[in-house]
């Protein structure tokens, strides 16, 4: 714990230098009145983005992808330790493995575009990203049954015989997920006027939180109607199709833009 308790605060510091290099950015128009009804606030920040068709679809996008993430991060303590029989440590691999996909399908895509902005591949990304899904929920389902052994450490867990094959999986969702989800966080910051950018990214936050909280809603009714986790699964894949349908009319509107 204290290791940790020192990493967080590391990780704390050199994020405040490295924002403190940041070269300032002044308003672009007159202060504006400040609007203490949260909820009045949120709405008028949500409907001024409906005003650009691109930006408003992007985001809509973007949360659908928070929803699916949503939905497997919910599930991965419960699905290491109940059907993998592993420990909480796997779990954090899990995350891990998820946080680096992410990380490389943002590089793999930007080397794509050559730097435009474009939802060119974003709905075969998801796709693919839908497919790993899938193909993680076959790997759970296949996991021998080990009941009455104790839960496995990372060590352990790696040696079996399909966690790699899992680990791909959970890999591949991740690079994926990140190829679909760049590009679309690009659209907030380049389709509208630079006096906007803060208000629209306020707005994407906005329906993103809710967006998870109701992935987290969703995976709390599945498991109380009985759900099996494994099979929660699927529904990241079925939401991956909606996804890949939101993605392709983005890419129309660009084109038709």
């Amino acid at each position: 714990m204290e290791v940790a308790a020192v990493g967080v605060v590391l990780t704390a510091l050199i994020g405040y230098v490295s924002g403190r290099q940041v070269p300032p950015a002044p308003p672009l128009q007159a202060a504006q009145k400040i609007d203490f009804n949260v909820l009045t606030a949120s709405w008028n920040l949500i409907r001024n983005t409906m005003r650009h068709r691109q930006v408003f679809m992007a985001i809509i996008a973007i949360s659908f992808f928070w929803t699916v993430g949503t939905v497997l991060f919910i599930q991965f303590p419960p699905l290491a330790k109940n059907v993998l029989y592993a420990s909480k440590e796997v779990a954090s691999l899990f995350l891990v493995m998820f946080s680096v996909g992410i990380a490389i399908g943002s590089m793999s895509i930007n080397a794509l575009l050559k730097g435009t902005v474009s939802a060119r591949y974003s709905p075969a990304s998801v796709l693919v990203m839908g497919a790993f899904v899938v193909a993680f929920h076959l790997v759970c389902r296949m996991w021998p049954d080990m009941r009455g052994h104790d839960l496995m450490d990372v060590a352990t867990f790696i040696a079996q015989p399909l966690a790699i094959p899992l680990l791909l999986c959970l890999l591949g969702i991740a690079v994926a997920g990140g190829m679909f989800v760049v590009p679309l966080y690009a659209f907030l910051t380049t389709v509208v006027d630079k006096s906007e950018t803060a208000r629209t990214i306020a707005a994407n936050n906005i329906v993103n939180s809710g967006a998870m909280v109701a992935g987290a809603l969703i995976a709390g009714a599945l498991s109380g109607a009985g759900v099996a986790l494994v099979d929660q699964l699927l529904l990241g894949a079925a939401m991956c199709v909606v996804s890949a349908w939101l993605g392709w009319l983005l890419y129309k509107a660009e084109r038709t833009a």
